[in-house]
């Protein structure tokens, strides 16, 4: 049996390095089907560390390894490409099954291990498809990274609201045409070459016609009524990010996202570790592994992974407490398929972008009022 999975990790804080879960998801079912957590710190290993090299260290070392939390040797980059390469080389023997697909946000170099290792030899190798929430921030960084290295900033110009409106527009442009990198391509130029459009100079070639499509000047052209662009993009700004835009279309980067591959599965489970084991509350390996199994029971089964618990601790479960399970159980998956309709992630889109077109629009009228030595 194959699988295409989801992997994925959560710090236990920002900027603490020593606490790290990781997770696989297998994507078209959304279960949680393997975990490790790793930690790069033990608070005795640590304290025994400063002893090194005498014998009372020895002899604390061969009575401490067993129980050692510190399971992981290197930086805490790797703690991720480690956890997940031994997840994939464990898959067979542990499951019975082979990954096939690996969905992985870029952030660090978990499939190029992954090739390194090759876990189920040349004749079934494991091919990489990207998160297109993780490509989508990438326009962003870009496009702040050029506001920055070119000053581009200031009223009318690369503003924080019209990078946020440029990336909204780029992943979007992905997911509604998985099926095809032609159909990409021409929905990401869409968004460039729309903004830059003027009355005098249409720049519309990209945009789906008809009157039902959704460029108000191609509509406006098939029923045979005017339209009048708003201001186009500053000239700077055009030319500075056209490379961007022509980066992010490239062939392979487009490939790896057919399919509109996202983590959000992950996301969501971190979340429910989390809730589980506060962030902001010092807890070590120990708590997060029983977090982290708790909460991949409750994400896989609901509230009946949780009663099972219960019973292998001996613990009475009363008919408030199976009612309670019950009705968070029926409530929640009815909840989740209403979100996940079209027309509900389409209606949260629109609320979104109604709000960055306001605020864009206040900052036009308002000037730039808040930023780094402003009053200097």
């Amino acid at each position: 049996m194959n699988f295409k999975v989801s992997g994925d990790g959560s710090w236990k804080k920002r900027g603490f390095q020593s606490l790290y879960g990781i997770t696989l998801i297998a994507y078209y079912i959304g279960k949680v089907i393997d975990i490790t957590v790793k930690s790069s710190y033990c608070h005795s290993y640590m304290f025994w560390r400063k002893k090194e090299n005498t014998q009372e260290y020895f002899d604390s070392y061969e009575q401490h390894k067993e129980e050692c939390f510190k399971n992981h040797e290197g930086s805490a980059g790797k703690i991720e490409v480690d956890a997940i390469t031994e997840m994939f080389l464990r898959s067979e023997e542990k499951y019975g099954v082979k990954y096939r697909n690996y969905i992985g946000d870029g952030d660090c170099k978990t499939f190029k291990e992954i090739l390194d290792v090759n876990p189920y030899g040349d004749d079934f190798k494991v091919v990489k498809n990207e998160c297109v929430g993780h490509v989508q921030k990438r326009m962003g960084t870009r496009l702040r990274n050029i506001k920055k290295t070119y000053k581009l900033g200031g009223k009318g110009k690369l503003t924080d609201t019209l990078i946020r409106k440029l990336t909204k527009y780029y992943g979007p442009a992905i997911l509604r045409n998985v099926d095809s990198v032609q159909d990409m391509k021409n929905a990401i130029m869409a968004t460039y070459h729309i903004l830059c459009s003027t009355d005098e100079n249409p720049r519309h070639e990209y945009c789906p016609s008809g009157a039902d499509s959704w460029c108000q000047w191609q509509k406006a052209q098939a029923i045979g009524s005017e339209f009048k662009h708003p201001a186009p993009l500053h000239e700077d700004v055009q030319k500075h990010i056209l490379p961007i835009y022509e980066d992010l279309l490239r062939l392979d980067l487009l490939e790896r996202c057919l399919g509109g591959h996202t983590q959000n599965a992950n996301e969501s489970f971190n979340s429910t570790v989390w809730r589980f084991c506060p962030k902001h509350l010092h807890s070590g390996l120990k708590i997060v592994e029983s977090a982290t199994f708790i909460a991949a029971g409750l994400f896989n089964e609901g509230y009946s992974a949780i009663f099972q618990i219960m019973m292998a601790l001996k613990l009475i479960i009363g008919r408030q407490c199976k009612m309670y399970g019950d009705n968070v159980d029926e409530w929640r998956v009815p909840r989740q398929e209403r979100r996940s309709i079209s027309s509900s992630k389409e209606a949260r889109r629109a609320k979104k972008q109604q709000a960055l077109e306001e605020n864009m629009l206040y900052e036009e009228v308002e000037g730039l009022l808040y930023g780094l030595g402003i009053t200097d």
